[in-house]
């Protein structure tokens, strides 16, 4: 086990707490590393691995359109554009990653986690108010629900090491800036 991650678990208040893995998922590991598979995986089962000791929820969240695109709009450009490459109709889980028949799985309409899901009122039930997330990709899932999430009150800490985009310019920059401002960078 990393004793990286041991550590920084230890500073947060895990009886309030959740771990949310967003867009580690087939379709996102297919499009991004078909040539190869990133250490970003192993990164991921480290984490989730230090996390299950605490005995809270580890929640995978990914993005499904349905199967025949039932939840497509075409007024949604992002979503139109991903309905071209025949993907992500279904939220199966990215080979090789950690999970276990207990966490949860929510298949999420949009790229924020928490628009058309139950989530949000799920960790609202559990007394959930911290929340320990990382996913694929930085300007995407990551801003979207990130953004949300502080906006919902919640106390966020990302995991750099667990978060991805193929645009580094972009990735660094929104470590330094949009995330900064709304998560506690682990």
């Amino acid at each position: 086990m990393d004793d990286f991650y041991m550590m920084k678990i230890d500073d947060i208040e895990v009886g309030r707490a959740a771990l949310i893995l967003m867009h580690f998922q087939a379709d996102v590991f297919d499009l991004l590393f078909a040539e190869r598979q990133p250490p970003l995986l192993d990164q991921a089962n480290l984490l989730i691995a230090s996390w299950r000791p605490t005995g809270r929820p580890v929640i995978f969240a990914n993005f499904a359109l349905g199967v025949d695109y039932e939840a497509a709009s075409d007024r949604n450009r992002l979503v139109t554009n991903l309905t071209t490459t025949g993907r992500f109709r279904d939220p199966q889980p990215a080979a090789g990653l950690a999970i276990l028949p207990d966490d949860r799985l929510y298949a999420c309409p949009r790229v924020n986690v928490f628009f058309g899901t139950s989530l949000h009122a799920d960790l609202q039930v559990q007394g959930i108010d911290t929340l320990v997330m990382a996913g694929i990709t930085s300007s995407g899932v990551v801003l979207s629900s990130i953004s949300w999430a502080s906006d919902a009150d919640y106390q966020i800490h990302l995991v750099r090491r667990c978060c991805y985009d193929p645009d580094l310019d972009v990735h660094e920059g929104l470590f330094r800036t949009a995330f900064d401002t709304r998560a506690i960078i682990v």
